[in-house]
């Protein structure tokens, strides 16, 4: 009986451990990452409670919008509509519209819209096919401006949103970034999953860094840059899958910094279709890969260790995220299989990373101020959803990530 018994005893033994270097690992690394966010949603409703619209100068500088496009037929019009909608100066003003291999009536609806609007270009980018980078690239030698703006091809920027990211450029600051809002939020659960997601990283990834850091990263899309920066940084990185982020790396490296303002706003439009939305998704976590691998050793260069940690977990958050659901689900599990119950003091420990995320999420909806009941009750779901799929995500960043040849994946539109 004795004997039957040890194998038994030997496997509880084995669970027991795994289960203490579980917790060990929760402790040192994911929980202090979740309470590190929730400094950042503080000062993020900080930042944006306190933030007064800037002081437009009396001298504008000249702009070039830079914007690429492949197959935008769908969104296109709309688009180059706002962007001859903007509040700024049409004598100073420079759309390009940079087309990268069409096969769809891009180019046509574009040329159309630029018949009406002279300060609207539309350009067929040569030898294209080789990734937004290039195209940007492209366009890059071509501008006029003294600053580069750049947006997505299904972006709708508001009337005042490029005047807005103007005013704040200065020599210390020579790029500026707005916030993204999702104009097709309302279409199903997964666009009102983004919209909260993005209202929540823009709280604490963008406001929070501004409040703490004094400085926010680059999107991909609705910023500025100066010109004679762009040039002296060599443009964006033909290999980066991630321009936005790696350009962002690069300039904070250099001692600068970039300014956000959460008033300048732009439109766009987000995935409808889980498949689509997984393969963008991938595509980002493999460009975070690539900034990881290219950057890491640069890192000293990031004046002060709490932005430089702060860079770090920017990086790999697709992997801390996916790290945090699978150490509280194993958790979880373990236990409950193990002991067949969970104490109130287990769970409690194993609440905290559902219950911080929880807080944030509401923090980017108050922020943003949707008011829709049905995203305030689909939020205590986002995280049994849409965040156990971002562990497969992250496997998938790494695998793409891993291949030798980089190429644009184009998110396909839906008419709004």
């Amino acid at each position: 009986m004795e004997g039957g018994m040890g194998p038994l005893t030997g496997a509880v033994n084995i669970v027991v451990a795994v289960l203490h270097f579980i917790w060990l690992f929760s402790a040192a690394v994911i929980y202090p990452v979740f309470f590190y966010y929730i400094v950042l949603t503080i000062a993020g409703l900080r930042y944006n409670s306190k933030f007064k619209e800037p002081a437009i100068p009396s001298e504008l500088p000249s702009i070039t919008i830079l914007i690429p496009a492949r197959n935008e037929a769908v969104v296109i019009r709309d688009t180059l509509l706002a962007m001859a909608n903007l509040d700024y100066p049409k004598d100073k003003l420079e759309v390009l519209l940079l087309d990268d291999g069409s096969t769809d009536d891009t180019v046509r609806i574009a040329e159309e819209v630029a018949k009406e609007y002279p300060f609207i270009r539309v350009v067929r980018v040569e030898g294209g096919g080789r990734g937004k980078s290039y195209v940007l690239n492209y366009g890059l030698r071509l501008a006029r401006g003294e600053v580069i703006a750049v947006y997505d091809a299904d972006n709708r920027p508001e009337p005042g949103a490029l005047k807005g990211l103007v005013a704040m450029l200065s020599d210390e600051t020579p790029a500026v970034t707005g916030k993204v809002r999702t104009i097709n939020w309302k279409g199903n659960i997964l666009t009102r999953f983004i919209c909260m997601e993005y209202l929540y990283f823009q709280l604490a990834g963008q406001s929070g860094k501004s409040k703490l850091y004094k400085t926010a990263v680059l999107p991909g899309t609705n910023f500025v840059i100066k010109k004679d920066l762009l040039e002296e940084l060599g443009g964006w990185d033909e290999e980066a899958l991630a321009e936005d982020l790696e350009m962002s790396f690069r300039i904070i490296a250099m001692g600068k910094r970039i300014a956000y303002n959460p008033l300048a706003v732009t439109w766009e439009q987000e995935p409808e279709s889980w498949r689509v939305w997984f393969r963008q998704r991938t595509r980002w976590a493999a460009g975070n890969v690539y900034t990881v691998k290219e950057h890491i050793k640069r890192f000293r260069e990031i004046p002060g260790w709490g932005l430089r940690f702060d860079l770090l977990l920017t990086l790999m958050v697709y992997y801390l995220l996916a790290i945090a659901v699978i150490v509280a689900d194993v958790a979880f599990v373990a236990l409950l299989v193990t002991f067949g119950n969970v104490t109130w003091f287990t769970g409690l420990i194993l609440s905290f990373v559902y219950v911080a995320f929880l807080l944030e999420i509401f923090a980017g909806l108050y922020d943003g101020k949707i008011r829709s009941i049905g995203c305030w009750l689909l939020a205590p779901l986002m995280y049994y959803t849409y965040s156990q799929i971002w562990i497969f995500i992250s496997l998938a960043g790494l695998w793409e990530a891993g291949k030798a040849k980089k190429v644009w994946y184009k998110t396909p539109r839906t008419a709004v």
